[in-house]
C-alpha cells in the first residue's frame, strides 16, 4: 500500500489455515440474486465485517449461493473488494428460522461419503491438506445441528477449531450461530474473554475502549505493527486497555509458538518485563530462529532476575501450551484471518498506514 514502510504483500500475513479454508466457502454466482435476510441481519453483517481505513475503491457486493443450505437456513455471500488486504475478503451470512445468525466461512462437504466425522476427516486431507481429528457432539443446537471440534495437528500440538455441522454432514459452519437479536460485536468479544483474561494486558483497568491485537512473534507484518499501540496508550492510557493475544501461525512459523510460550512465562512473573521482551523479540526478529529462541528467551528471563526454576516449569507446562493453542483455534474459528488483526470493542478494524487509522478510530470512540 502506498505509504507503508514494508511491501504490502507483507502488510497482512494471511493465516495459512484460513486461506486454504476459503477454497471451501460456498461458491458464488453473479447471476444469482442475494436473498433478503432482513434488517437485523443487515445490522449484524455491518457489525461483523471489518472496518476499513480507506473507503475509496472499497466495493461491496451481495450475491447468492450456488450450494444448497439446510431447509431452515437462508444465506448470501458478501464480497469486499479493496486495495487493502485487511479489508478485502468474502463472507457468508446465514439466518435461521430459529432466530440464529452466522457470519464467516462454511465448508461444503458435498461429494464426500460417510459419517460426519469421516466426511470431515476426508475433506481435511483432500481439500485442505490437513490432518483433522473431528469430535462431534450429537446433542443438537438451536438450529438442529451438532457442535463439532476439529483438532488440527501441528508441530506445537493440536489446535482445536470449533464449528457446527448438520446431522447429514453436508455443511459445517466454522464458528457458531448467534441469536440474531443480540449485539454481534459484544457476542464475539464474549467468546474471547477466557483467553483475554490470561493474555498480557496493559492500560486502563476500567477502559472505555479495549483493543485486542492478535499477533505472532515471527510475523514480519507484526514486527512492523509492533509500535502501533504506543502513541494510543501514551495519549489515552487512562481510558484504553491493550491486550496482546498470542496467535502463533504454527504451520508456517517454526519458532513463533516457543516465543509465545516464553512470553507468557515471563508475564506470569513480571508483567512489566513482558512488554520489554516483546520489543526485544521484534527488534531481533531477523536473527532469531527455532534453534536460538529458547536460549534468547531464557537469557532474557535471567537478565531480568526472574525465578528461573519457575520460568522453566512454566515453559514446560502443558496447561500453558494448551491455552495458547486453544486460544489460536478460537481465533481461527471466529473469523480472525490474519496477523496482526485489531479488534476494538469487538469490531475488527483495519489499522491503516502505520497504524494511523487505528489511532483515529480509538480517538473517535472516546469522543462519543
Amino acid at each position: 500500500m502506498p505509504g507503508d514502510s514494508v511491501p504490502f504483500r507483507e502488510a497482512v500475513k494471511r493465516l495459512l489455515f484460513a486461506a486454504i479454508a476459503l477454497t471451501a466457502v460456498a461458491a458464488i454466482a453473479d447471476d444469482i440474486p442475494a436473498p433478503k435476510l432482513g434488517d437485523r441481519a443487515d445490522k449484524a453483517i455491518q457489525e461483523g465485517l471489518p472496518i476499513c481505513s480507506e473507503t475509496k475503491g472499497l466495493k461491496t457486493s451481495y450475491v447468492g449461493l450456488q450450494h444448497k443450505l439446510p431447509v431452515n437456513l437462508t444465506g448470501e455471500v458478501i464480497r469486499l473488494e479493496s486495495e487493502r488486504q485487511s479489508c478485502a475478503g468474502q463472507w457468508v451470512a446465514v439466518t435461521s428460522r430459529e432466530g440464529g445468525f452466522f457470519l464467516g466461512i462454511p465448508w461444503f462437504l458435498e461429494g464426500v461419503s460417510g459419517t460426519p466425522e469421516q466426511k470431515l476427516k476426508a475433506f481435511g486431507l483432500t481439500a485442505l491438506q490437513q490432518n483433522l481429528d473431528p469430535v462431534v457432539d450429537k446433542k443438537t443446537t438451536r438450529e438442529g445441528f451438532y457442535n463439532v471440534t476439529m483438532y488440527q495437528t501441528s508441530e506445537a500440538g493440536k489446535v482445536p477449531m470449533q464449528g457446527e455441522i448438520d446431522p447429514e454432514g453436508n455443511v459445517v459452519f466454522i464458528g457458531h450461530f448467534y441469536p440474531i437479536s443480540v449485539d454481534f460485536r459484544a457476542s464475539r468479544l464474549k467468546i474471547f474473554q477466557p483467553f483475554i483474561d490470561n493474555s498480557p494486558t496493559t492500560g486502563a483497568a476500567k477502559p472505555a475502549v479495549t483493543v485486542i491485537e492478535f499477533s505472532d512473534f515471527e510475523c514480519p507484518s507484526c514486527q512492523h505493527a509492533a509500535a502501533y499501540m504506543k502513541p494510543i496508550l501514551q495519549k489515552y492510557g487512562d481510558q484504553v486497555r491493550y491486550i496482546r493475544y498470542d496467535l502463533p501461525l504454527t504451520t508456517i512459523h517454526p519458532w513463533a509458538f516457543a516465543a509465545a510460550v516464553a512470553g507468557r512465562a515471563i508475564y506470569r512473573q513480571k508483567p512489566e518485563a513482558f512488554w520489554e521482551y516483546k520489543e526485544q523479540v521484534y527488534a531481533t526478529q531477523e536473527k532469531l530462529n527455532a534453534f536460538t529462541i529458547d536460549d534468547f528467551a531464557r537469557g532474557f528471563a535471567k537478565d531480568h532476575e526472574l525465578d528461573l526454576k519457575k520460568y522453566d516449569a512454566d515453559v514446560s507446562s502443558s496447561d500453558l501450551k494448551s491455552a495458547i493453542l486453544t486460544g489460536a483455534g478460537t481465533a481461527f474459528s471466529n473469523d480472525v484471518r490474519a496477523t496482526p488483526t485489531y479488534m476494538v470493542n469487538g469490531a475488527i478494524v483495519d489499522p491503516g498506514t502505520d497504524g494511523k487509522y487505528l489511532e483515529s478510530y480509538v480517538a473517535g470512540l472516546l469522543k462519543k
